[in-house]
């Protein structure tokens, strides 16, 4: 065991503490691993590169501030979108982050055209960020105000995120959670994620495919996705399991193929949706489901074999489920679903949640959202729903709408009965 104050560490944020860090996991990666103590004190740092074999604990009572100056980070360490870096690791194996203490950012102000700050920072700061490492470990630690996505895992085979606590600013836009983008083997436990965005995003930004992923045990609060399977889509993603999580966000759980590939083997089970309290501002959905294309010249996607069973839910809104003309969504179900519409919100208006960037637009940015239902499936091929439980208030329920509208859907089976809806709307309740 190393400790960083016997490398030069000061702690007390009167320095920049970065080269004592480095000396220290240099050090321990060249003599074989083992752990670098961080011990309790206040730590000014930049861009630190972690190595194969190297946990660093940070003990309680220790704060690693990022710092708010740009030459603190390597040049050439540029993340998405032209952020900086904090932790970098590359083709690295076995190391990781632990301990009960605190990595601190600086994405304290709003940002984003939702908040009326459409302009983004001119230093953002990516806390994390893996590429192609494997037996990754995350456990303990407490991350707050990351000013960009808050751990990046690119490629990675293996990693563990346990008793994780990440906190960032609300109203900060690209403050993603934890974004696994073409991993395999990753597995999320007990956690409290509180971001500006996305809170677990799942990607594929190249043609690498993303999956298996776990996850489990988990709080998950946004303005935005909670739970997100997209938007980019190049390589497949496949076999995710989420469960037992409780959940508060514009969209609780989203699926956006926009790239091509295909979003398969997904099952989701015992978690509650409340949906928040930005009807007037954003689109609000429990749920939703999209294939389209990007631009003219991607390729269509699809979305086939998922199943979402124990769900509860509380919303204004509604689920909205769509593929396309030309990729039906297939072998979809829906088992003891409860909603509790909490009020009333007008449909008539609504256009669906565009979220990623995208050139063309189409009749299905509205079709389906303006149903006067609070479950629309459109484009579906082999449904089956099973105990979709609708409860309405009272201000909600003087405004007559349906429990399920079908539409354009083939082979669908309600309560074990076939409804044979095909090119003809449906409704049902």
């Amino acid at each position: 065991m190393l400790d960083v104050k016997a490398f030069g560490a000061i702690g007390d944020r009167s320095k920049l503490d970065s080269a004592a860090f480095q000396a220290a996991i240099d050090e321990c990666h060249r003599i074989g691993g083992g752990t670098v103590t961080v011990p309790a004190g206040e730590y000014l740092i930049g861009s630190i590169e972690l190595k194969s074999g190297v946990m660093l604990h940070l003990e309680t009572g220790a704060t690693l501030w990022a710092s708010t100056n740009r030459a603190d980070y390597r040049e050439d360490w540029s993340g998405s979108y032209e952020s900086r870096i904090l932790f970098k690791a590359t083709n690295a194996e076995l190391f990781g982050i632990t301990g009960k203490g605190t990595i601190r950012g600086f994405g304290t102000e709003k940002f984003g055209s939702w908040w009326g700050v459409p302009q983004p920072p001119e230093l953002r700061v990516c806390t994390c960020f893996f590429d192609n490492c494997r037996s990754v470990t995350l456990e303990d630690i407490r991350i707050q105000d990351s000013s960009f996505w808050t751990v990046h895992l690119k490629h990675c085979d293996t990693v563990y995120i346990n008793r994780v606590s990440i906190q960032n600013y609300r109203y900060h836009l690209n403050t993603d959670g934890i974004v696994p983008d073409g991993c395999r083997n990753v597995f999320i436990t007990n956690c409290h994620l509180s971001t500006g965005d996305d809170c677990i995003p799942i990607k594929s930004t190249e043609q690498q495919a993303c999956g298996p992923i776990f996850v489990t045990n988990c709080i998950l609060e946004t303005p935005n996705t909670a739970i997100k399977l997209g938007t980019e889509t190049y390589g497949n993603i496949s076999d995710i399991d989420f469960n037992h999580c409780i959940i508060n966000a514009s969209i609780g759980i989203g699926i956006f193929v926009k790239d091509g590939a295909t979003v398969e083997r997904v099952r989701m089970s015992d978690i509650t949706i409340e949906s928040a309290d930005l009807y007037e501002i954003k689109p609000v959905l429990p749920m939703f489901i999209d294939i389209e294309k990007r631009h003219a010249d991607s390729k269509m996607g699809s979305v086939r074999d998922v199943a979402f069973r124990d769900l509860f839910i509380s919303t204004q809104s509604t689920i909205v489920v769509q593929g396309a003309p030309e990729s039906l969504l297939d072998n979809i179900s829906f088992q003891d679903v409860t909603m509790r519409i909490t009020g009333y919100m007008p449909f008539s208006n609504r256009s669906k949640p565009i979220t990623g960037k995208r050139t063309l637009k189409e009749q299905r940015d509205t079709e389906f959202m303006t149903k006067p239902a609070y479950m629309t499936i459109a484009y579906g091929n082999n449904v089956r729903l099973d105990h979709i439980n609708v409860f309405e208030c009272e201000e909600a329920a003087e405004h007559k709408r349906h429990d399920i509208c079908l539409a354009y859907s083939e082979k669908v089976t309600c309560n074990h009965t076939l409804i044979e809806a095909g090119g003809n709307e449906q409704w049902i309740g």
